[in-house]
């Protein structure tokens, strides 16, 4: 608990969650949503221009877990960026159904996924091996994916 007490991190997560609820009180809802999307936008954008270099050093070598893990990063952040500003086009063009019913959405989901595979590979991942604590990890990750798919699919069926 001492070193609880002492983090960063932990008061700065905190910190986020109090200041929204206690911003949420006095903020409208369509402004809260606004506010928090900018947020978003601009501290994803910083984040890319901080990252890309080691980014691109680690997809370069992309062998060991560090290197999956700076990439999983990158690639989480570009893709909550690229969400955020897809959503400003559909917001801008007034949710037009060609852009709804386009495949944009199930890309940034599928990239996402990847991006979190990373995630799962990387404290296991060694000189370009996955050893088989990841494979058994990844393995319940499609497992749990396939069940959802496969009940959404059977209950679109009845």
């Amino acid at each position: 608990m001492k070193r609880l007490k002492t983090s960063i991190a932990a008061w700065s997560a905190l910190s986020a969650v109090v200041s929204f609820w206690l911003l949420n009180i006095f903020v409208p809802y369509e402004r809260m949503v606004e506010i928090s999307s900018s947020l978003v936008l601009g501290v994803t954008f910083a984040v890319l221009v901080r990252w890309a270099s080691d980014a691109a050093r680690a997809l370069r070598s992309g062998r060991d877990g560090p290197d999956f893990l700076i990439v999983a990063v990158f690639s989480i952040v570009l893709i909550i960026f690229f969400q955020r500003v897809w959503v400003l086009i559909l917001r801008y063009y007034d949710r037009a159904d060609h852009l709804v019913n386009s495949p944009i959405s199930a890309f940034i989901a599928w990239m996402l996924a990847w991006a979190c595979m990373l995630v799962l590979i990387a404290p296991d991942a060694e000189n370009g091996t996955i050893p088989g604590r990841s494979r058994v990890f990844i393995g319940v990750a499609l497992f749990i994916a396939g069940m959802v798919s496969g009940l959404g699919l059977a209950l679109a069926i009845v």
